[in-house]
């Protein structure tokens, strides 16, 4: 089978090479990939901005068709499937026991760690998997990861109720799923941009209550004009900017709660003393859980969220420059591989 390596450390570094079809061990399951999402990880691994284990075969996030089992019947060949990126954990600490593998200390990820799912065929544990609903199209099903991850955010880390004013800040793929949940739990949402994501912008206007080009209105002003002054009640960072991030503090009311959710990739200063005047609640979120993956998987077999909208193309593997490429410029919001024989 071919699959996109990430052959050394260092910025790039990646080709597309000829690999063994992966065995199984006992519980574990084969499927075979019918689509992978390319994630913000992947440009930051791309970039050398995320740890990593060369050489690795990239791509977390997949939909597939259960092609062989070892030992376990809780799947079935022909089953559609979806699965948790953390697949090596210890099991025993108090993270893996609570359901939050990607907290664990011996935690390695399909495209990080060890191999993803830029390939033909990926090993997975039984545990690890979910089954995609009926109605929802197999290669859309790509995205049930990055929902995941959101509804963790969102749904889980952050408190957000009915008659909340949340601001997201960054319109790509994270951002409007960000924004679909929040709508979900009732939130009055602002999605906000700069020029260059216009188009984006305009696709969010989709879902949000209002969509904002920072370049060309006060965010601040408007936020307290919806807010009678005080400021958003949550902001969901989901660029990975170091200036989304400290205008955050500002954008957000006293006591109000900053769920930083894009990943920076790089240090960077911030002010923290008006954050402590205003006694701020800062939180992250990083990657799934078990709970937000059996919750994610309820609300797309409930049509709550909308999944197709945010796929700009599919391409096959070989085409993988030109398709990171066009992400590293904003073109396109989410672009999917199909695995090449």
């Amino acid at each position: 089978m071919k699959g996109l390596v990430k052959y050394d450390h260092g910025p790039v570094n990646m080709e597309v090479r000829e690999l063994p079809v992966p065995e199984l061990k006992p519980g574990e399951v084969r499927v075979e990939i019918r689509a992978a999402g390319i994630c913000g990880t992947d440009i930051h691994i791309y970039k050398d901005e995320y740890p990593y284990n060369p050489p690795v075969i990239m791509g977390h996030e997949f939909s597939g068709i259960v092609d062989e089992v070892a030992d376990t019947d809780e799947y079935r060949l022909g089953d559609a499937v979806t699965g948790i990126p953390t697949t090596v954990v210890c099991g025993v600490c108090r993270y893996c026991t609570a359901g939050q593998h990607s907290l664990c200390d011996s935690r390695l990820s399909i495209g990080s760690g060890v191999h993803g799912v830029f390939t033909k065929y990926v090993v997975m544990p039984a545990w690890a998997l979910r089954r995609i609903p009926e109605h929802l199209d197999l290669t859309i099903g790509a995205l049930s990861e990055p929902l995941c991850c959101c509804v963790k955010a969102v749904s889980i880390r952050t408190s957000v109720a009915a008659g909340d004013v949340a601001v997201v800040t960054g319109p790509g793929p994270i951002g409007m799923l960000t924004t679909q949940v929040a709508k979900a739990e009732g939130a009055y949402v602002i999605l906000t941009g700069t020029s260059e994501d216009r188009e984006r912008l305009e696709l969010g206007a989709r879902w949000a209550d209002e969509t904002v080009n920072i370049d060309e209105v006060d965010l601040l002003g408007l936020v307290r004009d919806r807010t009678q002054g005080y400021g958003a009640d949550v902001i969901y960072e989901c660029s990975g900017s170091a200036a989304a991030t400290r205008s955050a503090i500002e954008l957000v009311r006293k006591q109000g709660t900053i769920m930083q959710i894009g990943l920076h990739g790089a240090p960077f200063e911030v002010d923290f003393f008006p954050a402590e005047l205003k006694e701020i609640d800062i939180r992250t979120s990083f990657a799934g859980s078990l709970d937000a993956w059996d919750r994610t998987m309820v609300m797309l077999d409930q049509r709550r969220i909308e999944l197709e909208p945010i796929v700009s193309d599919v391409v096959p593997l070989f085409e993988w420059e030109n398709a990171f490429r066009r992400l590293l410029n904003k073109e396109g919001m989410k672009i999917l591989f199909e695995p090449v024989d």
